[in-house]
């Protein structure tokens, strides 16, 4: 993915999080299944109960019952290595993914 795209997507202030799915731009399932949590888990960490913590900006989901891997849009900022190869990942394996729109309740408040 281009620093253009990034950059692109990260301008859209609607944008919160970025949903990967775990299907390919052809409509069959990515596999390994258990892509998701390889992925999530390279961002992950141990707690001091020995539980498993994943990170707050790459996080592993379940849609329709289908695994997918939401990526919070303050990745980009916090560390645009991380996020681009995270993105990197969909693009060569051509999986999609679509954008998660800012409830109210997340949205920032305007300037005055």
């Amino acid at each position: 993915m281009s620093e253009a795209s990034m950059a692109d997507s990260s301008a859209n202030h609607a944008c919160e999080a970025l949903l990967i799915l775990g299907v390919t731009t052809c409509g069959r399932p990515f596999r390994p299944s258990d892509w998701v949590d390889r992925l999530a888990g390279g961002f992950s960490s141990f707690g001091k109960d020995k539980l498993l913590r994943y990170a707050p900006a790459v996080q592993p989901v379940t849609l329709g019952g289908a695994r997918a891997l939401r990526v919070d849009m303050r990745l980009l900022q916090a560390d645009p290595a991380a996020f681009r190869f995270v993105m990197n990942f969909a693009v060569d394996n051509d999986l999609t993914f679509r954008y998660l729109e800012r409830t109210d309740e997340t949205r920032e408040p305007a300037a005055r």
